[in-house]
């Protein structure tokens, strides 16, 4: 599962000077707490194998995330889906089946884009307001037509250590170790719930409840994802933030 790094980094780096040259953005948002958030985001969904697990353990531990569905699966298992939004967590857009954007054409893109918000709006009442490009491949093309329906393209995640991530199979263990190596206040954290992480072992999902316990133990809470005016340097340059759930 590719993931730019090279492309990211440079994304990044023309964030935080974009960031100085305006003064923004801050990570007020997510100090809006009495803690500092991380944002948990579960990629791929909804999956009957491993949704309702993540969803168990999340309202166990009282977090609420960010779940960035495929339009394909949240068709197939709206109650999952609305479950999801029942439990107080905020749903984004991950395209109807996962292509790469730049590898498809500019039609087949809003299709892509619009199908998935038609899908989730009809379970949930509610389309999406952010986006998250499968790979974190955004087009020009793409990112202008979701800010003409009002929608947050592009939302990627903190990338800085670059250990394994879950969809690489590599052990509760590891997967802790990645988390807590990306952990820094209004970090965005990318984890997946279908996928690539469906033919891992059933062991790495220990990593979920131990992860969170951790996080709190180094004194963070947890937010959700919301959309952002500018862009955030903390996620590679994505315009969205860790806020403070509602009613949380």
């Amino acid at each position: 599962m590719k993931k730019n790094r090279i492309a990211f980094a440079a994304l990044a780096a023309a964030s935080l000077v974009m960031a100085l040259l305006t003064g923004g953005p801050t990570v007020a948002a997510a100090q809006a707490a009495t803690k500092p958030l991380i944002g948990l985001t579960f990629d791929d969904g909804p999956s009957p194998q491993r949704t309702a697990f993540v969803l168990d353990v999340l309202k166990q531990k009282g977090v609420k995330a960010t779940f960035f569905l495929e339009g394909s699966h949240a068709q197939q298992y709206p109650d999952l889906v609305r479950r999801i939004k029942a439990e107080g967590h905020v749903i984004g857009n991950h395209s109807w089946n996962h292509p790469d954007f730049p590898d498809i054409s500019q039609a087949s893109q809003k299709l892509q884009i619009d199908r998935t918000n038609a899908a989730i709006k009809a379970i949930t009442g509610e389309a999406p307001k952010l986006m998250r490009f499968p790979y974190g491949d955004s087009t020009p093309y793409a990112t202008n037509y979701l800010k003409t329906i009002g929608m947050s393209g592009g939302v990627i995640w903190h990338w800085d250590v670059g250990n394994p991530g879950d969809f690489e199979c590599p052990g509760a263990t590891r997967v802790q170790r990645y988390v807590m190596a990306e952990a820094t206040p209004g970090a965005i954290i990318l984890l997946h719930d279908a996928g690539d992480v469906l033919s891992c072992s059933s062991s790495q999902w220990a990593y979920l409840a131990k992860t969170i316990d951790a996080l709190r133990a180094k004194g963070y809470e947890f937010g959700v994802v919301a959309p952002s005016a500018t862009a955030n340097p903390i996620n590679q340059g994505s315009p969205a933030v860790v806020v403070a759930p509602a009613g949380g």
